[in-house]
C-alpha cells in the first residue's frame, strides 16, 4: 500500500469511527410509529434514552401492548431489540430491523416470534430529550436504577 492510499484508508476509517456513536446517540427522544401487522394497524410511540434503552406503548385492534428493550446501532443499520412485552391477551415480543432515513427517520420491518412481516413502517422522531427520560412511559418499564458516584 503507498503511503497516500494509507493515509486516506486512515483518515476514512476515523471518520466511520466519529459517525457511529453520534448515530446511536441521536436516537433519543420520542418517536411514533404506525405499522400494518397480521391483524391489522399497530400505532404507538416509542421513548429512546441516551442509554439507548427502550420503552413502547403500543396499540393494536385487539389489545394495547407495551415494550421494553434497547437499541444496537451499525452505521445506519439500527435494531430495535424488545426483550419483553406486557399485554392483555397474549404478544410476540417484536424485534425493529432499521435503517436511517434521516436524523428524525428510520424505515423498518419488523421480525416476531410468529415470523417477519413484509411491509416497512416509518418511525418518525416528534421530540428530542437530551437528557434520559427516566419517568417517561414508566409504566411500561420501571426507571432503571442509576449507580450512585
Amino acid at each position: 500500500m503507498t503511503r497516500p492510499t494509507a493515509v486516506v484508508t486512515i483518515v476514512l476509517a476515523a471518520l466511520v469511527a466519529a459517525i457511529e456513536p453520534s448515530v446511536a446517540q441521536d436516537l433519543s427522544g420520542e418517536w411514533i410509529f404506525k405499522r400494518r401487522a397480521r391483524e391489522g394497524y399497530h400505532t404507538g410511540i416509542l421513548v429512546i434514552d441516551k442509554d439507548g434503552q427502550v420503552r413502547q406503548k403500543g396499540r393494536s385492534p385487539l389489545q394495547d401492548y407495551w415494550q421494553c428493550g434497547h437499541v444496537v446501532a451499525a452505521g445506519d443499520k439500527i435494531e430495535i431489540v424488545f426483550t419483553s412485552v406486557k399485554s392483555g391477551r397474549g404478544y410476540s415480543i417484536d424485534h425493529f430491523y432499521c435503517t436511517v432515513q434521516g436524523e428524525n427517520a428510520l424505515r423498518c420491518f419488523n421480525i416476531d416470534g410468529i415470523g417477519k412481516e413484509d411491509d416497512l413502517f416509518r418511525l418518525e422522531r416528534t421530540g428530542r430529550t437530551q437528557a434520559s427520560p427516566d419517568g417517561r412511559l414508566d409504566d411500561v418499564c420501571p426507571a432503571r436504577d442509576r449507580p450512585q458516584v
